[in-house]
């Protein structure tokens, strides 16, 4: 395997060595990306083979449907990889306006469109991966091996991980192995990180699964039937289980997901996808495909629950290892976190490792001071998710009592949107991960959120079946 062999023989250019990256998803490329700036030579290792054409990776399950890299982690993606946007929207990605192009129904009536800053792509997640697949791959200190297994870690006698052990595809294959100054985990939701632990004696961190069931059914069609005047569209149930999603995507499509909670059975052909659709609170998605012709098979996905590991509590972990992405928390997909969470994290992981290089070296606490690090960059998103999942009925008996007056006002906030481009566009904010959600607490806010409460004019309701044509300026 001589591809191993060669992540190794580069000469040092910088003081931090070798990295490795286990798993070469959105997350292990944007880690990778940093390391490069500090280490002398970042090794990416990919179970996947190499898709010469944008396509959903094996390891990927959930490929083929809706993604979003939200305001944050699109801006985080330009810093680290200059004019990544553009070259999307050269290759069909669809930039869009967060207040203006988003139509969104929640909970009775339509959230309010605005004039708004904040921009992101939309796009296929094979496009987004294997363009920023492409931009890390180039990078001269980087190499990224794809099709082969990883074994397990490496440790020295102090438990210090050294390294990664990695075979050929096949049972009877040698395995081989990989030094390195600093091993991350970036292998998703099935992380055997956990396992890694126990073996090497140290404790295994204790988890969190917060069962909220949902299952998608996604196809494609052509955007050549008119055009509405929404960019994208969302029908959020609540509280009917049944959701729907319309999203522009590269070569003229509509990406269509049709999300579904607490074991909704999930259409299976053609006239079930338009009966589901037809389903939904308002018409407008099924009116869009009613007369289109698919231009895919519906592809399923089914996820079991958020799954949150605890690393963070760990009084002792092994040096020369951390986790992110999805093998330290893997989201509810319905809300759109996990990349731009991935993004955040590793603009994060640049500032510690500009700190260690300073200093001359990874100090022992590096390894430690990352799950701290990181913990209130997962604990806003992990918030959100636990506000939302807590409403469903086979959730509703695990729902911690202090978390009803939270979502007594949150209920309040969402149907405040209906009337109010203020309110509307702090949401988007926070939801977007510019601001913290103290945002959502402030007077002014607070104000707006009361007064849509007690306002008796109906506004935005769900006596209006179509989107509202009019745009607001939202004032900041």
């Amino acid at each position: 395997m001589r591809s191993f062999a060669r992540s190794q023989i580069r000469t040092p250019r910088r003081p931090l060595g070798h990295a490795v990256v286990l798993g070469g998803s959105i997350a292990g490329l944007f880690a990778a990306r940093v390391l490069s700036d500090h280490f002398a030579q970042v090794t990416v290792i990919e179970r996947d083979g190499v898709n010469e054409a944008p396509e959903p990776r094996k390891g990927a399950p959930q490929g083929n449907h809706l993604h979003a890299l939200l305001a944050r982690g699109r801006m985080i993606a330009d810093d680290l990889l200059p004019g990544l946007s553009d070259e999307l929207a050269a290759l069909g990605a669809v930039r869009l306006n967060a207040g203006r192009d988003f139509a969104w129904y929640y909970a009775g009536g339509w959230r309010m469109r605005h004039d708004s800053d904040l921009v992101f792509l939309s796009m296929s997640r094979p496009l987004l991966e294997g363009q920023i697949d492409k931009r890390v791959r180039a990078l001269p200190n980087v190499t990224i091996i794809n099709g082969v297994r990883i074994i397990g870690l490496r440790a020295g006698e102090d438990s210090r991980v050294t390294g990664v052990r990695l075979a050929e595809p096949g049972r009877s294959a040698p395995v081989h192995e990989i030094m390195a100054d600093l091993v991350v985990d970036a292998t998703g939701r099935g992380s055997a990180t956990p396992q890694w632990l126990n073996e090497l004696g140290f404790p295994v961190p204790a988890t969190e699964l917060v069962g909220a069931r949902v299952a998608y059914a996604t196809r494609t069609f052509p955007r050549n039937n008119g055009r509405p005047d929404w960019g994208a569209l969302v029908i959020t149930g609540k509280p009917s289980p049944r959701s729907g999603l319309i999203f522009p995507i590269e070569g003229d499509r509509w990406l269509v997901t049709l999300p579904g909670f607490s074991n909704e059975p999930m259409p299976q052909d053609d006239q079930a996808f338009l009966t589901y659709a037809r389903s939904l609170a308002v018409p407008d998605l099924f009116e869009t495909i009613r007369q289109c012709e698919p231009l895919s098979q519906i592809k399923h996905f089914r996820f079991a629950g958020s799954l949150r590991h605890r690393y963070e509590r760990l009084e002792h972990f092994p040096e020369g290892l951390i986790v992110l992405g999805d093998a330290v928390c893997s989201f509810n997909p319905v809300y759109g976190q996990g990349m731009t969470v991935a993004a955040i994290e590793a603009e994060a992981l640049g500032r510690m490792l500009a700190e260690a290089e300073t200093e001359g070296g990874l100090e022992p606490t590096f390894t430690r001071r990352w799950f701290q690090t990181i913990k209130p960059i997962v604990d806003a998103a992990w918030r959100g998710v636990l506000l939302e999942d807590f409403r469903l009925p086979e959730l509703a008996d695990q729902r911690p009592l202090r978390m009803r007056p939270m979502q007594w006002y949150m209920d309040r906030v969402q149907r405040a949107t209906h009337r109010s481009a203020y309110v509307t566009s702090q949401f988007y904010r926070v939801m977007n991960f510019l601001d913290p959600p103290t945002r959502l607490f402030r007077p002014r806010m607070l104000s707006e959120v009361m007064l849509a409460a007690f306002r008796i004019s109906p506004g935005n309701t769900s006596s209006r079946n179509t989107p509202p044509h009019h745009v607001l300026q939202a004032e900041q």
